[in-house]
């Protein structure tokens, strides 16, 4: 079998997206990382020269995987819900596996806004548009609401799945119901059901026919 223990690198990128998530880039210092990660400095500065470039590497990281999966599975769904359940599956999985990675995105776009525009508008590009044109042809088959701006909702969608992972602990202490055992997938369960109804129509049956 394979060994399925994290690289030193994986190790490094994990621990740095936590501690950046938490105390900001600023705030966390390379032997932080390294002494989180089990590793000498000089073992992370092999891998990365400086901070700079260990942050870059982690956004990287955040970023790079929803540039390649998410256009292929837009293109592999056979359906308007197909492809919805495909990529929101996709999404709260990644974001539901390490909470910091929402984190540090929502702390990056407020700590360095110009940078992280274009980072997102690089990484969003190529399932963007794709995901545009398929909720423009719903719009045409009367199969999603016709008032619905398509690149402001997956905007919106995006902030939306952002700020619930990294906003999570609020939603916990906000809620009489927060000793749920069950709480954290009711939370999902209705985040899913937002984003549904509000794309698509509900079909209704045409009333009888009078006699």
């Amino acid at each position: 079998m394979p060994d399925a223990r994290p690289t030193g690198r994986e190790r490094i990128l994990r621990e740095a997206t936590r501690l950046f998530a938490q105390l900001g880039v600023a705030g966390t210092s390379v032997q932080a990382v390294a002494d989180a990660a089990g590793l000498r400095k000089a073992s992370l500065l092999y891998h990365f020269e400086s901070k700079e470039q260990l942050r870059e590497a982690v956004l990287v990281e955040l970023l790079a995987g929803w540039k390649d999966v998410l256009p292929r599975l837009l293109l592999a769904g056979q359906t308007g819900k197909d492809r919805l359940h495909s990529v929101l599956g996709e999404v709260l999985r990644f974001f539901d596996e390490d909470p910091n990675r929402a984190r540090l995105l929502l702390r990056e776009c407020l700590d360095r806004p110009q940078e992280m525009r274009a980072a997102l508008r690089s990484q969003m590009g190529p399932w963007m548009g794709l995901m545009t044109g398929f909720i423009e042809r719903g719009r045409e088959g009367g199969r999603i609401h016709a008032d619905l701006d398509p690149e402001a909702f997956i905007t919106e969608m995006v902030v939306l799945l952002v700020s619930h992972f990294a906003l999570g602990d609020v939603g916990t202490a906000a809620a009489a119901s927060h000793d749920d055992p069950e709480w954290e997938q009711r939370r999902l369960g209705e985040l899913v059901r937002v984003v549904r109804t509000s794309l698509f129509r509900v079909r209704t049956s045409p009333p009888p026919e009078t006699p």
